[in-house]
């Protein structure tokens, strides 16, 4: 079935229900009034009943079973009148094209005008001694601009509907395209029938179909980063426990093994006796926008070019290791001596990638503890901690044997020594700014003696001699 046919065939199941309903409530006033329970012939109840209910279980023909139900319809109307004429069943006749309104079809409705104004002008020749003695043949006239009325009336409604049903549903499939683009899910818990709903959106965050979380919901904190499940749950008590709206990110694990941030946005849903039936909210795939915040922050404290730390993270790390005790401290100012020739003989690109592989060297001949920090330019700055003099020297010496060694470009054999200044101290005293200043200072000492040495300044408490 399509989605207009299935439509039908789930009014054809109600409209199934009205009759049973009509034909009970027939039973009963016919019991009340005739003292029994015959308002119509058996067999022709059961055939009235019977055949469109064997079309809905079926399922077959729905538009056919629409046709004929209405059909039936009226059906029931003309043995319900013929058994027994009174007033009061002539007047629900009436009412039969207003029920065929339910289906909001034009084919039902025009069908149900036809059939209403035939049998109207039927029975006003059939019954009009019955149950109009007072009406003449001239009254037939407004019974018919009634019938005609009523059918043009419910036309024109039924259209309405359909072009507003029509808006509605464009709407609703512009909205759903539009979330699902956005990677937008929409989820709704019911608590009494613990039900989840989920939209298809969450198909395309999840990467596979997240209907299987309407039969079990608990298998949706599965699929959360287990360092995240915290998240999550406090969220939950804010919605259970606390009724209140929550706003949660946290990641997913997807089944190719992809890591996604989410948000969660998420309400809970009272009902007048401020009792809480349903929980309802959006959730948004926030990846993009998490990875965009972390290369921020990583420019935030790194150089663009090589990725090392900048002088903020330097700072933090210093001021850290100075907190935590991590003493000796020392500081290594490394300045090239030679790259202003590789800019002017081979170029900038040449340069940044020099730059760029000496970065990579220094990382390998420090520990994890220790951060090495680009100033700008050619200018580099080693942090170390919990090292002696002696093996400060060390570190210093391996750097230095390193830069020497060259770097190929393009086949072409690039040096770059270093002038190299060290500042130790051995209590912490002073500040970072001291230090490297005066780290510098033993650089243009080292650089003044044609450079490719290292000199020590000295415990930042005393004064150069």
């Amino acid at each position: 079935m399509n989605e207009e046919t299935d439509r039908i065939h789930q009014k054809n199941i109600w409209m199934l229900k009205l009759l049973v309903i009509f034909y009970g409530s027939a039973l009963i006033i016919n019991l009340l009034v005739e003292g029994s329970f015959s308002a119509i012939n058996p067999l022709v109840s059961l055939i009235l009943l019977s055949i469109p209910a064997l079309l809905v279980w079926i399922k077959r023909w729905p538009i056919f079973t629409m046709l004929l139900t209405v059909c039936f319809l009226f059906l029931f109307f003309y043995f319900l009148i013929a058994g027994d004429p009174y007033l009061i069943n002539y007047i629900f006749l009436g009412f039969a094209p207003l029920l065929c309104l339910f289906y909001l079809d034009l084919r039902a409705v025009l069908l149900s005008g036809v059939l209403y104004v035939v049998s109207s002008i039927y029975f006003f020749y059939q019954l009009k001694f019955q149950t109009l003695p007072e009406m003449s043949s001239r009254d037939l006239i407004y019974i018919i601009v009634f019938g005609i009325f009523t059918t043009i009336f419910s036309l024109v409604y039924t259209k309405m509907m359909q072009k507003l049903w029509f808006r509605a549903k464009s709407s609703e499939e512009q909205l759903r395209s539009t979330l699902e683009d956005l990677s937008i899910g929409i989820w709704t818990y019911d608590l009494s029938a613990s039900q989840l709903s989920v939209s298809k959106g969450l198909e395309h965050i999840f990467g596979f179909n997240a209907e299987i979380f309407s039969q079990d919901a608990k298998q949706f904190r599965e699929i959360i980063h287990p360092d995240d499940q915290h998240i999550f749950d406090m969220g939950q008590k804010e919605l259970l426990i606390w009724q209140m709206n929550t706003v949660k990110e946290y990641r997913i694990i997807c089944p190719n093994g992809d890591i996604k941030w989410v948000q969660n946005r998420a309400r809970p849903h009272l009902n007048p006796l401020n009792h809480l039936i349903r929980l309802e909210g959006i959730m948004i795939d926030i990846t993009e926008r998490k990875q965009m915040e972390g290369g921020i922050e990583f420019l935030a404290y790194h150089d663009e070019l090589t990725g090392l730390p900048n002088r903020t993270m330097l700072s933090n790390k210093f001021e850290e290791y100075c907190k935590r005790g991590y003493l000796p401290i020392a500081i290594l100012f490394i300045d090239l001596d030679n790259f202003k020739d590789v800019n002017d003989t081979y170029g900038h690109a040449a340069g940044d990638l020099l730059l760029k592989d000496i970065a990579g060297r220094m990382l390998e001949l420090i520990r994890e503890q220790d951060t090495v920090c680009r100033l700008g330019g050619d200018e580099f700055v080693v942090l170390l901690t919990e090292m002696d003099e002696m093996r400060v020297v060390k570190v210093a010496d391996r750097i230095r044997a390193s830069l020497t060694e060259g770097f190929v470009h393009h086949g072409f054999n690039l040096t770059a020594g270093a002038s190299i200044g060290i500042c130790i101290s051995l209590e912490g005293t002073g500040t970072l700014e001291e230090m490297i200043r005066q780290a510098d200072e033993a650089m243009y000492s080292a650089k003044r003696d044609n450079g490719g040495v290292y000199k020590i300044y000295g415990e930042i408490a005393y004064t150069k001699e």
